[in-house]
């Protein structure tokens, strides 16, 4: 498999916590692939989304709270397995063929909240209409981001909105425990660590 961040890999299934990717440009040296895309636009996966926990590098854990934000927090090992700590991912094609296009979401009451991108370049949860996003016409979407393979389990998600902006976290000013969930622009000169995403098998209590 290949391991650059900018490989054109498709997610294909996770397996003992595993996660597994097929090679586009393998797959079209081999075979022609059919498609029904126009351009600027992006179909859902007829893969089934996969539940999963969303933790920052050191740990913290992705929930989506009453208050109605995205922070990152230490969960015990009982509160890990809740609904508001559970995130779904479901993959998405591109007429383009560069990597992968995801949207994240969380299910809280019944409802579905997916991970969206403001004007303003803020990240926050808004309903999902899951009717009207089979098939999004559009050069990108405030709720789809590229997910970039960086290591085992580890990700970049870079918003198809706002090109060079990527989903990190950052403390809160006035409780430096939390973290929220924001955009920002990916550095030239620097790893930032804020931006690497651990992904894992959500695991329910």
């Amino acid at each position: 498999m290949a391991t650059c961040e900018d490989s054109p890999l498709m997610f294909a299934e996770t397996c003992d916590e595993t996660f597994y990717f097929l090679d586009t440009e393998c797959i079209s040296r081999s075979a022609t692939p059919k498609t029904d895309l126009c351009p600027d636009a992006f179909r859902k996966g007829n893969q089934t989304p996969h539940s999963y926990w969303i933790q920052s590098m050191d740990q913290k854990f992705l929930v989506l709270r009453t208050s109605g934000n995205f922070e990152f927090e230490d969960r015990t090992t009982h509160d890990r397995g809740l609904p508001d700590c559970k995130f779904d991912i479901q993959i998405y094609q591109d007429s383009t063929a560069q990597i992968q296009p995801v949207m994240l979401y969380a299910c809280i009451n019944g409802q579905k909240m997916m991970v969206s991108c403001k004007n303003n370049k803020e990240v926050s949860p808004e309903p999902m209409n899951t009717s009207g996003l089979e098939r999004i016409n559009e050069i990108g979407h405030k709720a789809l981001f590229r997910w970039k393979h960086i290591s085992t389990g580890k990700y970049k998600f870079e918003s198809t909105m706002y090109t060079g902006y990527f989903l990190a976290f950052e403390p809160l000013e006035d409780k430096p425990c939390l973290h929220k969930l924001i955009l920002r622009p990916e550095p030239e000169d620097e790893v930032d660590e804020s931006m690497v995403i651990s992904v894992s098998n959500y695991k329910p209590i």
